[in-house]
């Protein structure tokens, strides 16, 4: 009876406090949560050590990045690579220094390449690579323009143009008082005279694909060391921009070879099968992208006309099916400027690889 005469310490729960409780208890447990979010979003750990910041280069940083360029998941994921193999962490610092872009580029190439595995594998990813570098250069636009035959960079491919008639050259050197550029040859190998005064047109293009077109004259001829006989031209600053190409072009001189393809009617009605031609006719690439390439030949060809051709790149053989778009006749032949049809993918790889100067014919 003792116990039941103590005094209460206690009283009777009132209900409103029970629901103030479990209001209460909710905001806090929704507080928590939002802060937790907050924290994994900004890559903050429980130990107090941070995830690199956006403007660093994080994940989300690539992400957002990639999405605003348009590349795809495998695409993102390989730009990733590329920047992991570099060592970099900022997208936007990469894409706006194109030799940094292609100096990393070039080290996940290498790196693909020579990694165990498959062949299959290594061309997807190789694929992969290039739609990704190629998406990038047309986003960028692609460096700085031309103003000046002065700021030319040495060995620059171009194409000398004298009374209608087209020749591959090489820029040896833009720093003295003139240009200094090849002296074009004849079918022969023999030295083309260009005479003092003679108007020329020098067409060239960047590595991010910006054509430039001067107009100038030739002032006379010298010697070079371990060059012979060069050509000196005057220098100008009257440079024409030419429209930017959608994928990046390169000037090279490679020997080609090119069969006729007929379509015949197939074996079903309104069906149509590729040919092609056992003779074989040779040419030099003056340029090439991965959209077609030009050829100088000494064939008579007329536009319209598919070709299969072939060349060496990297010590790999180059495979492309292409249509004639037109050509242009002058006294060393004859250039035809050709559209690819259909490229293999080992083959596109290749030509990718020698566009961005990965490999050289």
């Amino acid at each position: 009876m003792y116990l039941l005469q103590l005094p209460r310490f206690y009283k009777e729960t009132n209900p409103m406090d029970m629901v103030y409780f479990g209001i209460g208890l909710g905001i806090t447990v929704i507080v928590l949560v939002i802060v937790n979010l907050s924290r994994k979003r900004l890559g903050i750990s429980d130990s107090g050590f941070s995830a690199p910041r956006p403007k660093s280069g994080g994940g989300f940083v690539v992400h957002k990045f990639s999405r605003s360029i348009g590349l795809d998941p495998s695409q993102t994921k390989m730009l990733s690579f590329v920047m992991k193999t570099g060592g970099t962490t900022e997208p936007e610092r990469l894409i706006q220094s194109p030799a940094l872009l292609d100096r990393h580029f070039k080290q996940a190439y290498n790196a693909i390449e020579h990694r165990t595995g498959g062949e299959d594998e290594t061309q997807q990813k190789l694929s992969v690579l290039f739609a990704t570098r190629n998406i990038l250069e047309s986003t960028t636009g692609g460096g700085v323009g031309v103003n000046s035959t002065r700021v030319i960079p040495e060995n620059t491919p171009a194409v000398l143009i004298v009374d209608n008639n087209s020749y591959p050259v090489r820029v040896i050197s833009s720093r003295g008082a003139y240009l200094l550029v090849n002296n074009p040859v004849n079918a022969l190998g023999d030295l083309i005279l260009i005479g003092r005064n003679k108007p020329v047109t020098l067409s060239f293009f960047t590595k991010s694909s910006n054509g430039f077109s001067i107009q100038s004259t030739v002032y006379g001829t010298a010697k070079a060391p371990g060059e012979g006989q060069v050509l000196q031209i005057v220098h100008s600053n009257a440079i024409k921009r030419l429209s930017q190409r959608r994928f990046r072009r390169r000037m090279i001189a490679a020997a080609a070879e090119f069969n006729l393809v007929r379509l015949e009617p197939g074996p079903r009605k309104r069906e149509q099968k590729m040919v092609v031609d056992k003779r074989k006719a040779m040419g030099r690439i003056l340029d090439i992208s991965v959209g077609g390439c030009s050829i100088q030949t000494s064939s008579v060809i007329s536009a319209g006309v598919r070709l299969k051709i072939g060349f060496t790149a990297g010590g790999r053989p180059v495979v492309a099916l292409g249509e004639v778009l037109r050509v242009n006749r002058n006294r060393t032949g004859t250039v035809m400027h050709i559209k690819f049809l259909k490229v293999p993918r080992n083959s596109l790889n290749r030509i990718n690889a020698l566009v961005f100067e990965y490999i050289d014919t």
